[in-house]
């Protein structure tokens, strides 16, 4: 009968947050460098923060191979350049999409959507008024509304028309 040898797990000499903390550095250089190339410096900081968690989510052993090989220093530029040129990696949908908000100035500021909200909640059709709250502060779309509301969709869609039409004549007054 034949020995059976137990499996061997190899030994590494740092663990995975070690090797994070120490290869900082480089973490922080290549994030600097795919940035500053495609007009994002203003995003460092996050990014670095974003691959940290990536680096720190990866299994131990991972992280140990590729830092023991030499490769940790691709790895992380591979996973900066997804994060950074793909439109749909978290760090896009996050820090890019969202647009910073700027003060409004009492004289740039157009009180006329605030006008007809307030006319389209005057109506006297209870049914119109909370098929135009679903669908604009909402966002609903026609056949989601006629599902909540439990009317036909070419119902929702002739109560918005009825609105639009009714909104636009007053508007003119």
């Amino acid at each position: 009968m034949e020995a059976v040898q137990p499996m061997m797990t190899k030994k590494y000499s740092l663990s995975k947050n070690e090797i994070i903390a120490q290869e900082q550095d480089i973490i922080i250089d290549i994030c600097k460098s795919v940035l500053a190339n495609n007009r994002d410096a203003h995003l460092v900081d996050d990014l670095i923060q974003d691959i940290n968690i990536i680096l720190l989510t990866q299994l131990e052993e991972t992280i140990q191979s590729l830092y023991e090989t030499n490769q940790l220093r691709y790895f992380v530029a591979r996973v900066v350049t997804n994060q950074v040129l793909s439109t749909s990696s978290p760090f896009h949908k996050t820090y890019r999409l969202k647009q910073q908000y700027e003060l409004v100035e009492i004289d740039d500021y157009d009180v006329k959507a605030d006008e007809i909200w307030v006319k389209a909640f005057s109506m006297s059709d209870e049914i119109a008024k909370s098929v135009i709250y679903l669908r604009f502060e909402y966002g609903l779309k026609i056949s989601e509304i006629s599902k909540v509301k439990g009317i036909s969709e070419r119902y929702v869609y002739k109560i918005l028309l009825r609105s639009y039409e009714y909104l636009k004549k007053n508007d003119k007054k």
